[in-house]
């Protein structure tokens, strides 16, 4: 059986799911990519529609990951029009974080697509490690700032490459399970005194940790990438004006590795439908 889907903007990853879903047989229209130039991915079943008034009874509608940056436009980098949020109140959607006046089904609150997507974060994230310090990371000293699922396994992926691997976390259980895989647990309590060894810390809380106080405790040569989505947890300005190489890397998964993160909505999306 085949369906209409309706992919309202989005990074790289909706350009892949609208391709992977015309492959399968079903109708696709797009709307909010009127900057991607690449068509060899536009194939005869997927139609670029003008906005999404373009919607019609039966389509599914798709959207992006977080659908939202400002609280006022879809997500969609693709697009030089802006597709205002209210317009899909009256919708249902599937989408990444929905604002709470939104109906539909969010898929970072799927607790298995969130934990495949950290996988090509983890990786993306070590790929632009490397690349800022222009080194391998055998042997060298790395922090994780925080031990949920991007944590986890992206200590894990650092480990394998045969880097010295530093966890941070608060919780008695995160550290003891830190310790179980054969990485240095770090108490909050305790981070200070480490931050002067490390050549690169990964943070992954969502909160400002790494601030102006922590900063000054920093080798000159320590690079610094927050994964965390919103305003982060790194104090950008203040590495700057230390002269620390700082940078929030966000929406890894898009940017490494849309076709692997297309093909994981995908699944999810064939299970709503069945459902």
């Amino acid at each position: 059986m085949s369906y209409n889907f309706f992919i309202i903007g989005g990074d790289l990853r909706m350009i892949y799911l609208a391709y992977s879903l015309s492959n399968d047989g079903n109708k696709v229209k797009i709307t909010g990519f009127d900057k991607y130039e690449k068509d060899e991915l536009l194939n005869n079943n997927i139609k670029k529609a003008h906005s999404i008034n373009d919607v019609e009874k039966g389509d599914i509608l798709i959207s992006s990951i977080p659908l939202t940056v400002d609280k006022e436009n879809v997500y969609a980098p693709y697009s030089g029009t802006k597709i205002k949020i209210k317009d899909l109140k009256d919708k249902k959607i599937i989408a990444g974080k929905l604002p709470a006046d939104i109906k539909g089904w969010d898929l970072l609150k799927n607790e298995k697509i969130a934990i495949l997507n950290a996988i090509p974060t983890a990786e993306g994230a070590i790929s632009k490690a490397i690349e800022l310090t222009k080194r391998s990371l055998w042997k060298e000293n790395t922090l994780v700032l925080g031990y949920g699922k991007v944590g986890k396994i992206l200590s894990d992926r650092l480990n394998r490459l045969g880097a010295n691997v530093y966890c941070e976390a608060r919780k008695e259980r995160d550290l003891a399970f830190i310790e179980a895989y054969g990485y240095q647990a770090i108490p909050l309590n305790e981070l200070n005194k480490n931050l002067c060894k490390m050549k690169v810390i990964f943070n992954t809380v969502p909160n400002l940790i790494i601030d102006k106080s922590r900063i000054i405790l920093l080798k000159n040569d320590t690079v610094v990438i927050d994964l965390a989505s919103g305003k982060g947890g790194v104090d950008l300005s203040s590495c700057k004006k230390q002269h620390i190489k700082a940078i929030q890397y966000n929406g890894i998964p898009g940017k490494v590795a849309p076709l692997t993160s297309a093909e994981y909505i995908k699944k999810y999306i064939y299970e709503i439908i069945k459902k």
